[in-house]
């Protein structure tokens, strides 16, 4: 599933970051790592990356 429609990725992608992340991540990091360093545009998909990183991130802290 595309995540982000104004610097394209996936859903596979945000995963891959996430998965080989060390630790705990932010939606920053992982907005700017997914889209090669860019800056969010329209922000739409901010929700579901947010979404992804705190599913992400909760998994961290109960390792």
């Amino acid at each position: 599933m595309i995540i982000c429609l104004c610097h394209p990725f996936s859903d596979k992608k945000v995963r891959a970051h996430l998965e080989n992340a060390a630790g705990r991540s932010t939606v920053s990091e992982t907005y700017g790592a997914c889209s090669d360093g860019k800056s969010p545009q329209c922000c739409t998909c901010l929700e579901t990356l947010k979404d992804m990183v705190k599913t992400h991130n909760r998994g961290q802290a109960a390792a």
